[in-house]
């Protein structure tokens, strides 16, 4: 939620400088991080996928699909959260076992100036471990319900898009089979965004998931409906490397016959019967594109598009709605981890905290208060977000996420990461240092636990470690 606002600037943005209509989807699994509500933490997490939802109300939303995820906290939390929308939920296969009618929208029409623009959704199979036996609700297979609902949409639109949570393997498929079908959205399977890959006149299309980047697609929709190269737009940059090839050549051709000027200097030489080759090639592809555009006979062009990835930028401005949603959901999260606070039991027995340590190790506790370790807790507390579990764990000694909600009520010690959050626990060690050695170099995977690719995607433990040890 820590970047939601700053994601919704850059979306109002994008749309302010292109100028152009546009619509904005997204294929799901938003709501939630996993399968299963955290212990402990359910009344948070619920919260934050309500946030999430009113966020994209103010953002502009126009379709979501339904993923898995999405249904973490039950299948009635996600119909009532659809009543809170703006925007639709999608799944054209999540249907009530009784008539087969779907639970969310199977599809919906959007209008963009005088283009009929059909999105579907798609919810993967594996859906079907969220519902419980009450919900009577089945999620059907892709193969049963695509033609029939392409069938009606068909008449109805000029450009029909699938918004799907299912595998990649499965989009593919779905791709070769149904060429009505202009664009496939699918939900992020990767850590990156993958450039849209054409198949049977369907793209493929994919964002990388956690919301850290935007993507972008420009579409030049034309009647043909059928996705091909701009000729014109390739001849225009091909035209225009040739002058630029013809500037370099005339730097050579300035003072005379370069075969004659520089027939001593075989490196410029070579150099220039290079560009000389090339500049044949590329009148020979000129030629051979003028020839295919004066030979096409369609009164439409190719529909084609430009794609591209906007990384999410931690120095944009806020959007000050979603920014007031954010500030109101911190403040119930920090109420719900104080109450917690008040009536937790941990104890932390094995661990002694930073100024105890700083008896036998003056000097490295001293160089440690000077790193960002050691402000850890300070973060939260300067953002109000020191009883949020679902962050406070990774800014305190001594907790793992599997008993975050003890994270509240650690001593003053240790909060901060301190030395025994690297090093290990230190009650025994001051017994007996000898017998009881710490680790002395955290491996990989302590830093790993908390420098997560949601949180810290440049982290690179060989280079980062060395700033700490």
């Amino acid at each position: 939620m820590g970047g939601l606002s700053k994601k919704a600037f850059q979306f109002n943005k994008a749309a302010k400088d292109s100028g152009e209509p546009h619509i904005t989807i997204d294929s799901g699994a938003l709501l939630f991080k996993g399968l299963k509500l955290t212990r402990g933490q359910e009344d948070m997490e619920r919260l934050t996928a309500t946030a999430i939802a009113k966020s994209y109300n103010v953002i502009g939303y126009d379709a979501v699909g339904v993923s898995k995820y999405d249904l973490s906290a039950g299948l009635n939390f996600l119909i009532n959260l659809s009543k809170q929308s703006k925007f639709s939920w999608l799944s054209a296969n999540l249907v009530r076992k009784s008539d087969s009618k779907p639970i969310f929208k199977a599809k919906v029409i959007l209008h963009v100036n005088k283009l009929r623009i059909g999105v579907a959704g798609l919810t993967n199979m594996a859906a079907q471990s969220m519902l419980s036996a009450a919900d009577g609700v089945v999620v059907l297979p892709w193969r049963d319900i695509l033609p029939p609902l392409l069938k009606e949409l068909k008449p109805q639109t000029d450009m029909i898009i699938l918004l799907s949570n299912l595998s990649p393997k499965e989009n593919r498929q779905i791709a070769e089979e149904f060429n009505d079908i202009h664009l496939i959205i699918q939900a992020g399977q990767t850590g990156n965004g993958l450039p849209p890959k054409s198949l049977n006149n369907t793209l493929i299309c994919q964002t990388a998931k956690q919301g850290k980047y935007i993507g972008i697609l420009d579409i030049n929709w034309s009647r043909s409906k059928e996705w091909g190269i701009d000729k014109r737009g390739l001849l225009a940059q091909q035209r225009s490397a040739l002058d630029r090839l013809n500037w370099q050549l005339s730097k050579y051709e300035k003072h005379g016959d370069p075969l004659q000027i520089f027939k001593n200097q075989p490196e410029k030489l070579q150099g220039y019967r290079r560009l000389l080759t090339r500049r044949q090639k590329m009148e020979k592809e000129i030629a051979n594109l003028n020839q295919v555009i004066s030979s096409d006979q369609r009164s439409d062009g190719p529909c084609t598009f430009k794609n591209r990835f906007i990384a999410m930028e931690t120095s944009m401005p806020d959007e000050p709605e979603v920014s007031a949603i954010v500030s109101e959901l911190n403040k119930k999260i920090n109420a719900i981890g104080r109450a917690k606070a008040g009536i937790s039991k941990a104890m932390h027995k094995t661990y002694t905290g930073w100024r105890r340590c700083r008896i036998c190790h003056t000097k490295e506790a001293a160089a440690w208060q000077n790193t960002k370790h050691a402000k850890a807790y300070k973060t939260l507390v300067n953002r109000n977000r020191q009883f949020n579990i679902d962050c406070l764990f990774c800014h305190v000694t001594g907790i793992s996420r599997k008993n975050a909600a003890d994270a509240v009520s650690v001593s003053i010690d240790l909060r901060g990461v301190g030395c025994e959050a690297c090093h290990g626990p230190g009650k025994e060690h001051i017994k007996d240092p000898k017998l009881n050695k710490l680790t002395a170099r955290p491996e990989a995977p302590v830093c790993l636990s908390c420098h997560t690719t949601t949180h810290d995607d440049s982290f690179d433990y060989a280079r980062d470690i060395k700033l700490v040890h």
